[in-house]
This record gives structure tokens, C-alpha cells and sequence, in this order.
């Protein structure tokens, strides 16, 4: 007897919410025009970015057998830029930074499409070894610059 007066409560409840839909409920409700303000990434992603866009249209070109003559003008800049977080850049970074852009002279110094290649890999593996030891979550992204 419990049972089917629960059962019966359930089903007039749920029978009486299904036909409780008023036309002002559906037709006024009006769409939401907000839109969450996503944050500024900091210096340093920003140029992490860039990079990783320079990095994909020099792949490309060589890809293509085509020397690649572009570059970022804000190179340098990595060692002095502010991290997302300050735990992203620790007394390891500049060494590494140094090294990244000790690669990326070599690739602009080659004249030959293997020589830029292979330079080109010799960079992305130091952006590899960096972001080993700090913000380990674009080495994926990263890893697909190279160019077999």
C-alpha cells in the first residue's frame, strides 16, 4: 500500500511540473548577451605564443623545401618577461632561454633548407627541455614543431 501511494505521488508530482510550462516562461525569456571576459595572457605567454605561430610557418616553409626568413622581434625579451605564474620561472629559465636563443641565431644564420632543419629541431628541443621543468602542459603542442 506504501509503495502505491508513493508511486502515485511521484507521477501526480511530476504530471502536475510538466504542465506547469506558462507561455511567459518560454517566449520571454531572453538570450543571454554575456560573454565571460577571458584573462590577458602575461608577457611571457604572449611571446610563447608567438613563438609557437612562428615556429608552425617555419615548419611549413622548410616543409616546403623553402628557406624561412621571418622572425619574432620580441626574442630577448623572454628572459625579462613576466610568467603566468611565478612558479613557471624559476633560476633555471634564463640558462634556458639563453640556449633557446642561441638556437633560433642558428636558424637565422642558416643558408641551406637542412641546415635551417635541423636547426629548427635543435630550437624546438630546447623548448622541450624548458618547459620539462616549467609548465609542463604545451610540451604536446610543442613536439608537433618537429620536422622529420
Amino acid at each position: 500500500m506504501l509503495n502505491k501511494l508513493f508511486f502515485l505521488t511521484v507521477v501526480i508530482s511530476v504530471s502536475l511540473y510538466s504542465c506547469d510550462t506558462t507561455e511567459e516562461s518560454t517566449s520571454t525569456v531572453k538570450k543571454s548577451t554575456w560573454s565571460p571576459k577571458m584573462d590577458e595572457p602575461s608577457e611571457l605567454a604572449q611571446i610563447m605564443r608567438e613563438l609557437h605561430e612562428e615556429g608552425l610557418q617555419r615548419k611549413a616553409s622548410l616543409e616546403k623545401g623553402v628557406l624561412y626568413t621571418g622572425s619574432v622581434d620580441n626574442l630577448l625579451k623572454m628572459v625579462a618577461a613576466t610568467p603566468t605564474e611565478p612558479h613557471m620561472k624559476g633560476p633555471a629559465f634564463e640558462p634556458h632561454a639563453l640556449a633557446f636563443n642561441a638556437s633560433y641565431g642558428a636558424i637565422q644564420a642558416a643558408t641551406a633548407v637542412k641546415e635551417q632543419i635541423d636547426a629548427h629541431n635543435n630550437l624546438v628541443k630546447s623548448c622541450v627541455a624548458c618547459h620539462t621543468n616549467f609548465c609542463q602542459g604545451p610540451i604536446s603542442r610543442i613536439e608537433l614543431l618537429y620536422i622529420n
